[in-house]
């Protein structure tokens, strides 16, 4: 099932998508790689659409800083740059072809 047009996500950006019920965002690296998450952070379910920035290589809950890679693991960065393990996120297996970004089951 096609959730997004793979040109609409440029490298840094972030956008929604649905799948189902399911929210989702669609995510490119800074270097350009792709990543289908689900949309709300585990920690107090912020909407990573309208509360997430792309730093590098992941994207960054500004409601409390959480980060996520594109394999969905999270960590909160502290001041002293030590990094916090928490609670994962669901990423989604994707292809993009036809110019779309496509879902796989």
């Amino acid at each position: 099932m096609a959730i997004g047009e793979s040109d609409a996500v440029g490298p840094g950006q972030i956008v929604d998508a649905n799948h189902g019920d399911n929210d989702l965002v669609i995510w490119r690296t800074t270097q350009g790689r792709l990543c289908v998450m689900e949309a709300r952070c585990p920690h107090q379910w912020s909407h990573l659409g309208a509360e997430g920035v792309v730093d590098g290589d992941e994207v960054v809950c500004t409601s409390h800083w959480w980060r996520f890679t594109t394999d969905g693991t999270a960590t909160m960065l502290r001041t002293n740059s030590d990094r916090d393990p928490q609670a994962a996120i669901a990423v989604f297996p994707y292809e993009e072809r036809e110019g779309q970004v496509w879902i796989r089951p």
